[in-house]
């Protein structure tokens, strides 16, 4: 039963693309590390691109005051193409489970704000949602935590990326 399960992650369009979070494709947008296009998906030459990609979104919806999970998710995924409140349980779910990066933090629930500056608390969010989007496992998803961790780390360091953006520590 693991090989299969192993088998499907591989086999998702979101493995494939090395999009883990499942970014559509736009002509008018040519992200650093895109290699093409797949079904309406953007193809990254690595995960690490991808999480880059999502951290860059997450930016945008921030200064667009899109901060809760609940508002992330439901614009991430919203309901035309998902069923966006079990992806917003399922993340919360996610993020408050057994692969957490920080046991000692509060709980978090669909109203949370998600804080840029706050590094675990996003890739907590990117491991959450990497869970949905791929259908993976925890094991599967904290696979990817260096991936995820260097797309944040570039994408913070991008000038101007917290420009605009409070300091909310």
């Amino acid at each position: 039963m693991r090989q299969n399960k192993e088998k499907y992650f591989n086999e998702t369009i979101a493995y494939r693309n090395r999009n883990p979070l499942n970014i559509r494709y736009s002509k008018n947008v040519k992200w650093q590390g895109q290699v093409g296009e797949e079904k309406g998906f953007v193809k990254f030459l690595d995960f690490q691109w991808g999480y880059r990609a999502a951290v860059k979104i997450l930016r945008s919806y921030h200064l667009r005051g899109i901060r809760s999970i609940r508002d992330i998710i439901s614009t991430w995924a919203p309901r035309n193409d998902n069923d966006t409140n079990s992806y917003i349980k399922n993340v919360v779910r996610f993020m408050n489970g057994a692969w957490r990066i920080d046991k000692d933090e509060g709980d978090y629930c669909p109203r949370t704000q998600i804080n840029l500056r706050d590094r675990e608390m996003v890739l907590q969010l990117l491991y959450a949602m990497t869970r949905v989007e791929m259908s993976a496992n925890a094991a599967q998803s904290h696979s990817l935590r260096g991936d995820a961790e260097w797309g944040y780390d570039k994408a913070v360091t991008t000038p101007g990326f917290f420009k605009e953006i409070k300091d909310e520590r």
